[in-house]
């Protein structure tokens, strides 16, 4: 892949997501950021129809917890169901530390849970942390060869064939 794989970011408040952007800034994030304000809006994004290579899935999601008209667990539980987004990488990125929450999110499947932290030094740390992640991590079929490879692939259960072939 040559172009830098997209990063979607469920969250609404609008203070959050501009000290995200200025983090992801400070850390050089070459990875567009797509920002959605509630669960709702990133159902329908990652629900939207690809057609295109250029039009793959993000690398990571990053869901509030807190949000409108479904909140980040809700997303997360929806996303583990969908055949083709089971495999996306998810970080529930929280101002809440609440065990119950941070155990839900992770018996859904959630890869990470995030304290939102309180400074931009620390949420710029934070930003380096994804950039370098996701240079090294090797994302699912439905981010690199987008939904319908993912969709096909998991649906068969054929994942060396698929990719083999």
């Amino acid at each position: 892949m040559d172009e830098p794989s997209s990063i979607l970011l469920a969250e609404d408040d609008d203070n959050d997501v501009l000290l995200l952007r200025r983090a992801f800034k400070e850390a050089d994030m070459q990875h567009p950021l797509h920002v959605v304000s509630d669960g709702q809006e990133a159902v329908e994004f990652l629900s939207r129809n690809r057609t295109t290579p250029d039009d793959r899935l993000p690398a990571l999601v990053i869901l509030d917890l807190k949000m409108p008209r479904r909140d980040g667990l809700d997303v997360l539980k929806w996303m583990r169901e969908q055949p083709a987004l089971c495999c996306l990488p998810v970080i529930l990125f929280s101002s809440s530390a609440n065990r119950g929450d941070i155990e839900h999110a992770y018996f859904l499947g959630a890869n990470g849970f995030v304290v939102k932290p309180p400074s931009l030094a620390e949420r710029t740390d934070f930003a380096r942390f994804i950039k370098q992640w996701l240079r090294f991590n090797q994302p699912p079929l439905a981010c690199t060869e987008g939904s319908n490879a993912a969709r096909v692939a998991y649906s068969r259960r054929s994942f060396g064939r698929h990719l083999a072939a």
